[in-house]
C-alpha cells in the first residue's frame, strides 16, 4: 500500500504541482502569466534567468518557451559561443542528450535565440541548454526562423518598447524522432505580446524549407496559435 501510495503521490507531483512554478518563480518572463498546457507525467517548468520553458517529457523538447525581449536583452557584450548542453534540471528520462542529434538532418533550434541573451556569458551559455531547443530543419532554423527573430528584435530596437515572445514546437501524429525519442516538430509558433499597446500576434508555419519572402503567410491570430497548439495565450 505504501509503495502504491508513493506511486500515485510521485504522479501527482509530476503532473501537477509543478505548474505554478513560471508565475510564482519568474513571471518576469510573461506579460499575463504562462501558457496554459495539458500536463503529462514527467512534463517540468524552467525557470532560467533570461527565459521561461515548458518542457515535454514524452517529446522531450521544449513545447513552448517564454522570454521578455529588451534592449538590454539584444544589445550586451556577450558574444556567441556554441555551448550546446543537456539540461540537468530536466529530469534524465526527460532530457535529450547531444547524441540524439549527432547524425540527424537537424539542427538544435534554439527558441530562445542566442541573440536575445546577450547580457553577459552566463546568460549566454544557458540559451544553449537543449532544453530550449528542438530539432529544425536547417533551411528553417537558419532562414525563414532567422528573419522572423531579427524583425522582432528590430522592432525593439526601433521602437524602444519591449516584447513578450512565446516560441514553441507542435507534435502532430505520426511525427518522426531522433536519437533516444526525441520528437521533431511538425510545425512551429510565436506569440509575440506588446504589453505597451496591448497588440498581439501570432506566427505559425510548418518545420520545413521555406522560402524567407513567405513569412507574411505564415502570420496568424492568437486564436489560431491556441486552436493549433491546444495551448491558452494570455494575452490581456
Amino acid at each position: 500500500m505504501k509503495s502504491i501510495l508513493a506511486a500515485i503521490l510521485l504522479t501527482l507531483t509530476m503532473m501537477g504541482s509543478v505548474w505554478a512554478n513560471i508565475n510564482q518563480q519568474c513571471p518576469q518572463h510573461t506579460a499575463y502569466g504562462a501558457p496554459t498546457f495539458q500536463a503529462q507525467a514527467g512534463d517540468q517548468e524552467l525557470c532560467k534567468t533570461n527565459y521561461a520553458v515548458i518542457h515535454s517529457c514524452s517529446k522531450k523538447n521544449p513545447v513552448a518557451v517564454m522570454e521578455h525581449i529588451t534592449i538590454q536583452a539584444i544589445s550586451g557584450p556577450a558574444s556567441r559561443k556554441d555551448d550546446f548542453r543537456a539540461d540537468p534540471a530536466v529530469h534524465q528520462q526527460c532530457r535529450s542528450q547531444l547524441q540524439d542529434y549527432a547524425g540527424q538532418p537537424y539542427d538544435r533550434g534554439h527558441m530562445s535565440a542566442a541573440a536575445g541573451n546577450t547580457q553577459n556569458d552566463a546568460v549566454m551559455s544557458e540559451s544553449f541548454f537543449l532544453s530550449n531547443m528542438v530539432p529544425q530543419v536547417p533551411n528553417n532554423n537558419r532562414g525563414i526562423w532567422r528573419i522572423l527573430e531579427m524583425q522582432i528584435r528590430d522592432q525593439v530596437k526601433a521602437t524602444g518598447q519591449s516584447l513578450y515572445v512565446i516560441s514553441g514546437a507542435i507534435f502532430a501524429p505520426g511525427h518522426a524522432t531522433i536519437g533516444q525519442g526525441v520528437g521533431v516538430p511538425t510545425h512551429l509558433f510565436k506569440v509575440i505580446i506588446n504589453k505597451n499597446s496591448g497588440n498581439a500576434t501570432a506566427y505559425l508555419m510548418p518545420n520545413a524549407a521555406l522560402p524567407v519572402a513567405d513569412l507574411p503567410r505564415y502570420r496568424t491570430t492568437v486564436q489560431a496559435a491556441e486552436q493549433a497548439t491546444g495551448m491558452r495565450f494570455p494575452v490581456r
